[in-house]
């Protein structure tokens, strides 16, 4: 046979406070001296002492860029062109960071078609290899663009 442990409610029956000290403690926040940090500056003083009168340094984080990949830029450039935040001309599209609302460009894209000249856009590694690889221009990228002048003329020699 099991034993049944009784209630605490039935355990205090005929006990005036139930456990809880004085009949007024157990109307709302009353015996821990208010909600919070009420009363944090008289009765509870003792508590919250050693906060008072210190500023507190705000972290703030640093922004990243938003950015956008290849083929996602190459599928939005035909309603850029026609809302003129991107020009086509003959040397290719040119696309403004600023105008389109991105700052980075990442390299993700299969095959990239088209010959894109970048402004305020700065461009992964990858992304550069890409846009020169298609004729296209990034200006931060020149280092790569004279590596891969020279492979493609180590290529024309064998």
């Amino acid at each position: 046979m099991t034993v049944r442990k009784r209630k605490r409610k039935n355990k205090l029956r005929a006990q005036r406070t139930h456990g809880s000290g004085n009949t007024k403690n157990r109307r709302g926040a009353g015996s821990r001296g208010g909600r919070g940090r009420a009363g944090s500056q008289k009765h509870k003083f003792n508590l919250y002492v050693k906060s008072f009168g210190k500023e507190r340094k705000q972290i703030i984080g640093k922004k990243k860029p938003e950015a956008i990949n290849l083929d996602l830029l190459v599928q939005l450039l035909p309603k850029w062109i026609i809302e003129k935040k991107a020009e086509k001309t003959a040397e290719g599209i040119v696309i403004d960071g600023k105008k389109i609302g991105y700052q980075k460009l990442l390299g993700k894209a299969h095959v990239l078609k088209e010959k894109l000249i970048l402004k305020n856009l700065t461009a992964s590694k990858k992304a550069a290899e890409k846009i020169i690889a298609a004729g296209g221009k990034v200006p931060e990228a020149e280092e790569i663009q004279e590596a891969t002048a020279e492979e493609a003329g180590a290529a024309e020699k064998v």
